[in-house]
């Protein structure tokens, strides 16, 4: 592999780490990142990344992780280790902090061990000591970092006497200041400290008439420092205390530093498992920062990245909205990708995106791309990218890169990914062209996937004619003469310069000497390569056409589908009505027989009541005829009449073929068909099966618009971004989205609100309760945009 270093700096992987260590909160932490171990085995970067998936998911949606106040504090360890030193009381708080951050960090991972087992698996080794931490925050305070008075009572006691002899001291000497200061002996208005004993500052022409002892002098020997006579014997009770104190302190340091040294052993490696999970913490918001996810793994087949962006364009906060993603496949229809276009065309961002995105992964930081992109595992990975001439060594530009060449050659196998930024340059474009010719032939059939970029015609031939090798090139618009930063696999690119001179005024008589100097060969070449950029142009639009339409088919379709299963219901409930009907029919009539029967009972069958009866039945017979004979009336009538052949907008017509009631609300169209509303649905049928009908329609139950508005499939994404909108625009645009994500077919999308002040998401959320077609809605996971986004299914 390159040198990990200068790989790193190639690749500009450096500038990751080194951005990632400001969301570190110890060194320790910043010195695994530095020694960040690039990693072969498949398992353990998948270990790696689901860790820091975990750690992001807390951050996303957890309570907040409760790792802070800890302190590098290994220094401080080896000294305890020691028998006879103690630590000061302020590396003891920094213990005791490192002490409670870890019981925190256990208990908090303990009661998720479930939902975060990977991180639970370094927290279920942290160790409480809870007693130690309680005993020295019991005796330091972890503000000032003094030993408390109440540390011992010993110590109580020798304070209070400390105090009280201050106080004599200083009365003492006040007396003598006052007396003094009104004879004009003092130098200066105030008492001072030397040594720890309050002193006059006497004027040195009046020495001799303040009685004390002299302890110092002023540099100009102006003035004499004296301690006077009446205080000494009180100074000098203030100077044993403060040894006996500092004795008993001391002591008292030596307890609570013994007490670390009997577990020197597990608090050491508390140590390192809190600068672990730091370690994971600064990688899980680094991926947060950059929306970045843990793609597919894989040791044997190809990568591919889908809408990948480079993570320092996207740090660049000024141009992040205007990254353009990086698609790119490699490994399955060729290994070797030359890849070809203008000058700051993105060709060497591209390779080195590829490069940085499996060196991140490697090294277990997640990548700004798309989820469903697949990142291959690696033995090696070698870069020779950028001009490495070398003044100090005597290395021209070619040969400096030749000496790349040779280490790939000599290492490089079916584990390896060779990235070449401009391969064959710095000497005569023939002879670089057939070195790096010979090179790609060689790797590709070693099985290496290597990338290279190149502006060497011959090379783009060579991709076109040689199996397990591809063109791909970044798009460029001839019109602005600006960049696309589009990659286009299968397509070698132009370095459009003969265009560009053109567009910038240079004369025409001049642009044709230069196709005559590059020959007809060559200007055939570039030719076709423009001619076959605009036929995959029209092949591309014509794709869209055709997604466009097969969308519009399959949304049709749908909507046919759900029409048939209304009506379909519709029927059945019609038909449930009948039979309700009939059945309370049936009913009236046998409870008329029975009434007329206990009439006939309770009036001994008297000849009127028979009578009665009979009239009874007879004209509920009659009654239940009639209805019979106008509903076959009605059917017949129906029937018997004609079929149209043309209708108006608004007319009552009958649907024969599902026996319904409905209301023409749109002219025939050029098939012949028109839409009819039965009650609340609309339905387009052709002309031939409407009859007139003297029945009106039934009135919808409720007004339902539906808008359908199809767009390319190209265009469509499952995902749309309201962010900077109102409430009311959002909700406008999600509803149109998802009308259109319905008939493009998506059955899961995304709306993205951003977090803010909640305004949108609530709102959105509340639009979503009520959508009909919505059939589960859900807050974005960790690696789907989190609280800023909500993921919508649809049924």
């Amino acid at each position: 592999m390159t040198n990990p270093a200068e790989l790193y700096s190639l690749l500009e992987f450096d500038k990751i780490i080194s951005h990632i260590k400001q969301f570190t909160l110890s060194d320790l932490a910043k010195e695994h990142l530095d020694d960040m171990e690039f990693m072969h085995d498949r398992s353990r970067v998948e270990r790696a990344l689901t860790e820091v998936g975990e750690l992001r998911a807390i951050l996303d949606q957890d309570d907040p992780f409760p790792l802070h106040h800890y302190s590098d504090v290994r220094k401080e360890l080896d000294f305890a280790r020691i028998e006879g030193n103690y630590l000061n009381a302020e590396a003891l708080i920094r213990i005791a902090q490192l002490l409670n951050t870890s019981f925190r960090v256990r208990s908090y991972l303990q009661n998720r061990k479930d939902t975060y087992p990977n991180l639970w698996f370094h927290a279920e080794h942290l160790s409480a000591f809870k007693s130690i931490e309680k005993s020295i925050r019991q005796k330091i305070d972890d503000q000032t970092f003094e030993v408390k008075d109440s540390a011992s009572p010993k110590l109580n006691r020798m304070r209070k006497e400390m105090a009280r002899a201050e106080q004599n001291a200083r009365a003492a000497v006040e007396k003598q200041f006052k007396f003094y200061s009104q004879k004009n002996y003092l130098q200066e208005n105030l008492i001072t400290l030397k040594d720890g004993r309050m002193v006059l500052p006497v004027k040195l022409e009046h020495k001799g008439r303040v009685k004390g002892l002299v302890h110092d002098h002023s540099a100009s020997g102006s003035t004499l420092y004296v301690e006077p006579f009446e205080s000494v014997e009180f100074n000098n009770e203030i100077r044993r205390l403060l040894g006996e104190e500092a004795r008993e302190v001391e002591r008292i340091l030596g307890e609570l530093t013994s007490l670390i040294r009997s577990e020197i052993k597990p608090i050491t490696q508390n140590l390192a498992i809190l600068s672990r999970l730091d370690f994971i913490h600064a990688k899980a918001r680094f991926a947060r920062e950059l929306e970045c996810v843990k793609p597919a793994l894989n040791e044997t087949n190809g990568l591919e990245i889908r809408d990948g962006k480079h993570p320092l364009l996207l740090l660049r906060k000024e141009r992040n909205e205007n990254v353009v993603p990086l698609n790119l496949k490699l490994g399955e229809d060729f290994n070797t990708l030359v890849i070809s276009g203008p000058n700051a065309g993105g060709k060497t961002v591209a390779l080195k995106t590829v490069g940085l995105f499996c060196l991140m992964i490697q090294s277990g930081i997640p990548i700004p791309a798309h989820p469903d992109s697949r990142i291959r595992i690696f033995e090696h990975i070698f870069a020779d990218i950028g001009d490495f001439q070398s003044i100090e060594q005597d290395l021209s530009t070619f040969t400096s890169h030749m000496a790349s060449i040779k280490t790939i050659l000599v290492q490089a196998d079916n584990k390896s990914l060779v990235l070449v930024d401009e391969i064959g340059v710095g000497t005569d474009p023939d002879e670089g062209s057939a070195i790096a010719v010979a090179f790609l032939e060689e790797l590709t059939r070693r099985g290496a996937l290597t990338i290279v970029t190149t502006h060497h015609g011959s090379l783009k031939e060579f991709a076109y004619n040689t199996e397990g090798v591809g063109n791909g090139s970044m798009d460029f618009d001839v019109q602005t003469l600006q960049p696309t930063y589009n990659f286009r696999v299968g397509i070698p690119g132009s370095s459009y310069a003969i265009e560009i001179a053109r567009r910038l005024g240079i004369p025409e008589d001049l642009l044709a000497r230069c196709r005559e100097l590059l020959g007809a060969e060559k200007s055939k070449l570039e030719h076709l390569i423009l001619d076959l950029e605009k036929k995959v142009l029209e092949s591309e639009k014509l794709n869209e056409k055709l997604d466009l339409e097969k969308n519009r088919l399959q949304g049709l379709t749908n909507l046919y589908k759900e029409r048939y299963e209304a009506i379909k219901s519709h029927e059945k409930a019609l038909k449930a009505k009948a039979s309700e009907e009939a059945q309370a029919i049936l009913k009236e009539a046998n409870a008329a027989v029975e009434r007329a029967i206990k009439e006939i009972r309770e009036h001994q069958a008297t000849q009127d009541a028979i009578k009665r009866a009979k009239h009874s039945i007879e004209e509920q017979k009659s009654k239940m005829r009639e209805e019979l004979e106008s509903f076959e009336q009605e059917e017949r009538e129906e029937a018997e009449k004609p079929t149209l052949t043309h209708v108006e907008v608004g007319q009552d017509v009958f649907w024969e073929k599902h026996r319904s009631h409905g209301k023409v609300v749109s002219d025939a169209d050029a098939s012949g068909k028109v839409l009819i509303q039965v009650e609340n649905f609309k339905f387009r049928v052709p002309v031939e099966e409407l009859r007139e009908s003297t029945k009106p329609a039934q009135p919808s139950k409720g007004s339902t618009s539906v808008k359908v508005e199809t767009r390319p499939k190209s265009e469509m994404l499952p995902e749309i971004n309201v962010i900077g909108q109102t409430l009311d625009e959002a909700i406008t645009s999600a509803d149109k989205f998802l009308d259109d994500a319905l008939i493009a077919g998506w059955n899961q999308v995304r709306i993205i609100h951003g977090k803010g002040t909640g305004t949108l998401r609530k709102g959105i959320a509340e639009f979503l309760e009520q959508h009909p077609r919505v059939k589960n809605k859900k807050m974005g996971a960790w690696n789907q945009g989190d609280l800023g986004v909500t993921v919508v299914e649809l049924d």
